[in-house]
């Protein structure tokens, strides 16, 4: 369990540097275009429908464990502020 534990925090910590190196990356943006219905805020209904539209296909479960992992404030939604941090580099050993 750590050892899957580990690889998969080891492959987001990967993914959140890609994304700060790329210069065109911006987070706002990015949130925007997931927040479908201009709340200000995503839900796991939207993280669902944006899944399928990119064709992969999961159930409102699955679509609620990844909210669960931004959602740091525990309100049942994606802020912003929330998912900027979640996109910026943790390892402070890594940051560029």
């Amino acid at each position: 369990m750590w050892r899957t534990h580990f690889r998969v925090e080891n492959a987001a910590e990967l993914a959140r540097q890609r994304l700060a190196a790329r210069p065109g990356f911006n987070a706002y943006e990015a949130f925007n275009s997931l927040d479908l219905n201009g709340g200000g805020s995503i839900s796991a209904s939207e993280i669902q429908r944006n899944l399928q539209s990119r064709g992969y296909f999961v159930g409102f479960q699955e679509a609620s464990q990844v909210l669960a992992k931004f959602d740091a404030n525990g309100n049942g939604s994606i802020g912003y502020s929330e998912f900027a941090s979640e996109t910026q580099p943790k390892s402070p050993a890594r940051r560029r």
